[in-house]
C-alpha cells in the first residue's frame, strides 16, 4: 500500500484559494459586514496596513499544510470527501467557535454566519482541492 504525503502545490494553490474565497465572500456582503461590524464606511476605506493581509496569508498557510497533513492521517481519498470533512472541520473548529466568541462579546448571530461562512467555504473547497490532489510517496 501506498503511504500518502502531502502535496505542497495542493498546499500553495489553497493558500491562493484561501485569499480569493474570502475576499469575494466578503465583497457580497460588505455593506452589511460593515454594520454588523460597527465600523463606518470610512474606517473601512481609511485602513490601510498590509498586516491583516500578511496574517491571513501567514494563517491560511499552517491551516491548509496541516489540513493538507491531517487528510493523509484520516485518510482522505477523494475530492468528496475532502469536501465533506473540510465542511465539517470548518463548521466544528472554525464556525462554532467564533459564534460562541461573539456571543460573549455581544456581536450579532447574523456577523457571526458572514464571519463563520467565509471560514466554511474555504475549508470546503480546499478540502476538495487536497482530497482530489493526492500525492503518494
Amino acid at each position: 500500500m501506498r503511504k500518502q504525503a502531502v502535496n505542497l502545490w495542493a498546499v500553495v494553490v489553497c493558500v491562493v484559494l484561501g485569499q480569493v474565497i474570502p475576499a469575494l465572500w466578503y465583497n457580497a456582503f460588505s455593506e452589511i459586514w460593515v454594520s454588523l461590524s460597527g465600523l463606518s464606511p470610512e474606517q473601512v476605506k481609511s485602513a490601510s496596513s498590509p498586516v491583516p493581509y500578511l496574517a491571513s496569508i501567514v494563517s491560511t498557510s499552517f491551516s491548509m499544510y496541516t489540513l493538507a497533513w491531517l487528510y493523509t492521517k484520516i485518510p482522505v481519498r477523494s475530492m468528496l470527501s475532502g469536501f465533506i470533512t473540510g465542511v465539517l472541520i470548518g463548521t466544528v473548529f472554525i464556525g462554532f467557535e467564533g459564534t460562541v466568541k461573539d456571543m460573549f462579546a455581544m456581536k450579532p448571530l447574523l456577523l457571526s454566519v458572514i464571519n463563520g461562512g467565509s471560514s466554511i467555504l474555504v475549508y470546503g473547497v480546499n478540502g476538495a482541492v487536497i482530497g482530489a490532489w493526492r500525492k503518494y510517496e
